[in-house]
């Protein structure tokens, strides 16, 4: 919609321009005014297009008002309106830029209409011009930031320093400038609820949104996840931007994203500015998603990646083996991770073994399944994998199966009664109800179960039932009795006496001495 100005002092001529025209039908919208000192008003708060204007005119002739209004909108087209007596004055208004003029007297409606056409399609073909101009400029500007872009991405895919050779260096990278590790927080669950591709294509939109909101700068396809940018600026102006970016991402297209970000000065330093700000952003995996992490000085550039179970894991191990909280079991485990010496990956590697030697505890052939394996490694923090551990120990102690002495006949049914004692430990079990499920007497179901487990049928069932007792008293604060009874022991005095013995304190003790575990 274009905007219009109508000027004259007299009623009669603006009304009939007015009203000649059907100004919504020309896309233009139209506005009066009687002298040209209230319009001149008009156009320093607002843009026009075109200005219809009488030359003769008190506080300020169409002449003066033109040159001024030329200056506040280049833009303007202007018509002069006038009488035969105005001809200097029209010559002088041609010489400024005017695109026609019009005579009062003789004025009809196809020839204002006409003018009209004729401003709006000068509008319309300038307005190409600038367009086509602007799109080329910012053409210019984006393929010599994809340039930068590829040319930096091949430094750090082939871990090379800045060569002689290098033409594209812009001149911002002389000076201080930052290196910023973005990574998208809860990639993996948009992964699943959307693909693969979603999340790629989301990269590239905040690629783009990057290239628009910052006039100089890369941003770069870091990983499945992950976007480097670089961009001119100390450090505080660096981390006031990146906060924006971050909560611009939240509020506009509901992004969590963490930014780990080191600040450098020279070209050459790139390549160390994207390592120590990726560096710094793993930092998220032991501190939590959301923040903004700056590069230390002391923050080595990889933290370690190759360790084994060569770690003393025995009090993890045996606090599984006696049917400890896992939690407590974890907590350990979280306590040399925590440290942030290893790297995330690393402690996922450990955490798998972890849960590997765990199954083997429990089965000749224990081991996770691989989809098991493939979500531990998508969690994104240490908080995550320690969640994961409890939940596949736990469900790891629910199906507690000692190794048995062979896998023959005597082996397959001895397994089938684990697995239904497992089922049903906390029930009435008895020696006989279990023999009936393979389909033994019960005086050779014991001597095969003792053969093949090496404990008794009734030890075994205790072992059980105090592992579940010890995880309840942990888990909540139950009166005893109730925990005896969920637990599978139908005395309580039976109870205590068989749980001290096989824990060396009761269960009171038991229950306060976790309580003081958890809060050291």
């Amino acid at each position: 919609m274009y905007r219009v100005l109508i000027v004259d002092d007299e009623p009669i001529i603006r009304n009939g321009i007015s009203a000649f025209i059907d100004w919504e039908k020309e896309g233009a919208s139209v506005e009066e005014y009687a002298n040209g000192a209230e319009a001149l008003a008009q156009l320093e708060s607002r843009a026009y297009d075109i200005l219809i204007t009488d030359i003769k005119m008190p506080l300020m002739d169409g002449i003066e008002l033109m040159k001024q209004a030329l200056v506040l909108c280049p833009w303007l087209k202007v018509i002069l309106i006038s009488n035969y007596s105005d001809f200097n004055y029209v010559k002088e208004g041609l010489k400024l830029g005017a695109v026609d003029y019009l005579l009062k007297l003789t004025l009809k409606q196809e020839d204002l209409l006409a003018v009209l056409r004729r401003s709006i399609s000068m509008l319309e073909e300038e307005r190409k011009k600038v367009f086509e101009l602007k799109s080329y400029q910012q053409g210019a500007v984006y393929l010599e930031r994809k340039r930068a872009e590829q040319e930096i991405k091949r430094l750090i895919v082939q871990e090379q320093a800045l060569s002689a050779s290098t033409v594209w260096i812009p001149s911002w990278l002389e000076h201080s400038y930052a290196c910023v590790y973005l990574m998208l927080d809860g990639a993996e669950e948009w992964k699943e609820n959307h693909g693969y591709l979603y999340v790629q294509l989301l990269l590239e939109e905040l690629q783009e949104a990057f290239y628009e909101r910052s006039e100089e700068g890369s941003a770069l396809l870091a990983a499945e996840s992950s976007l480097f940018l670089i961009f001119p600026g100390p450090e505080e102006e660096a981390r006031q931007w990146l906060l924006q970016w971050k909560e611009r991402l939240q509020a506009e297209w509901g992004i969590s994203s963490s930014a780990g970000f080191a600040v450098k000065r020279g070209a050459s330093r790139i390549l160390s500015g994207y390592f120590a700000s990726r560096s710094a952003c793993q930092r998220r995996f032991f501190e939590g998603v959301g923040g903004l992490y700056a590069a230390r000085e002391a923050e080595t550039s990889s933290r370690v990646k190759d360790t084994g179970l060569d770690y003393d894991w025995e009090p993890f191990f045996e606090m599984i083996r006696s049917g400890e909280p896992v939690s407590f079991a974890v907590d350990l485990a979280v306590e040399r991770w925590k440290s942030m010496v290893l790297s995330p990956e690393t402690v996922q590697q450990e955490a798998i073994a972890l849960l590997t030697e765990a199954c083997r505890l429990h089965a000749d052939n224990g081991a996770l399944f691989p989809e098991r394996y493939e979500q531990l490694r998508k969690t994104e923090t240490l908080e995550q994998v320690a969640a994961f551990m409890v939940n596949e120990l736990e469900e790891i102690g629910k199906a507690f199966i000692p190794k048995l002495l062979d896998n023959g006949y005597g082996g397959q049914l001895i397994t089938k009664a684990l697995e239904y004692i497992t089922s049903h430990y906390t029930e009435n079990l008895t020696l006989q109800s279990v023999a009936d499920t393979v389909h033994l007497s019960k005086s050779y179901f014991s001597l095969l179960f003792k053969k093949q487990t090496d404990r008794t049928f009734i030890d075994y069932l205790i072992e059980l039932r105090v592992r579940e007792a010890k995880r309840l008293l942990t888990q909540n604060e139950s009166r005893i009795s109730d925990v005896a009874k969920a637990a599978g022991f139908k005395d309580v005095k039976y109870f205590s006496k068989v749980f001290k013995k096989s824990t060396g304190s009761t269960p009171m003790e038991y229950r306060d001495s976790t309580k003081v575990s958890t809060i050291v």
